[in-house]
């Protein structure tokens, strides 16, 4: 009997220490389950970050496209309105002296319409006016027999392209014909 007891007592220990290894085991593999989930959940996430890293990554390289076409176009912008900064102050300067041009006109047409309402400064500006345009036509004459004469001395420089003319006529020298027979071979060898 104290071999069987020690036999059973045997058994009940391996039993025993089989069933807490066995135990340790379950929840070995129990861990083991979880942690491989753990580690496939990892992956996937990670799997899922990456996608979301690249097309971070390609979002914000369009976004850059459109930010540098964006400060090209701004760029672009603000030299025009640079250039009609400068074009408006000088429509202004212009504006400034076209309006000093219309007062002095003004004051001048004043000035001429009380001029004309007495007769004597009446006539004496109709004859102003008239040596002026006896004036202006003895300059257009000048100017015409002017351009008459240069056309005349161009016209001379070219002459008539070689053409010979007597009285007003072209003419050309008689051509002669020279008409050239063989010799005949036949008299000379005899």
């Amino acid at each position: 009997m104290k071999n069987n007891l020690k036999f059973t007592l045997l058994a009940i220990g391996i039993v025993v220490v089989f069933f807490i290894m066995g135990r340790d085991i379950i929840e070995t593999r129990a861990k083991l389950r979880k942690t491989y989930d753990q580690i496939v959940q990892e992956k996937k996430e990670k799997t899922w970050l990456q996608d979301e890293l690249k097309t971070t990554k390609g979002e914000l390289i369009k976004t850059d496209r459109g930010l540098r076409t964006a400060n090209s176009k701004l760029s672009f912008v603000n030299k025009k309105i640079l250039g009609l900064k400068g074009n408006n102050s000088r429509l202004v300067k212009e504006k400034q002296g076209l309006e000093y041009k219309i007062a002095l006109l003004q004051e001048e047409k004043r000035a001429v319409e009380t001029r004309f309402h007495s007769l004597s400064e009446l006539k004496k500006a109709i004859r102003q006016v008239k040596l002026e345009m006896r004036d202006d036509r003895i300059e257009q004459r000048e100017e015409r027999i002017r351009q008459q004469r240069e056309i005349d001395k161009w016209e001379t420089a070219l002459g008539n392209q070689g053409f010979f003319t007597k009285d007003g006529e072209n003419y050309y020298k008689p051509k002669v014909k020279i008409d050239v027979r063989p010799a005949n071979l036949s008299l000379n060898k005899k």
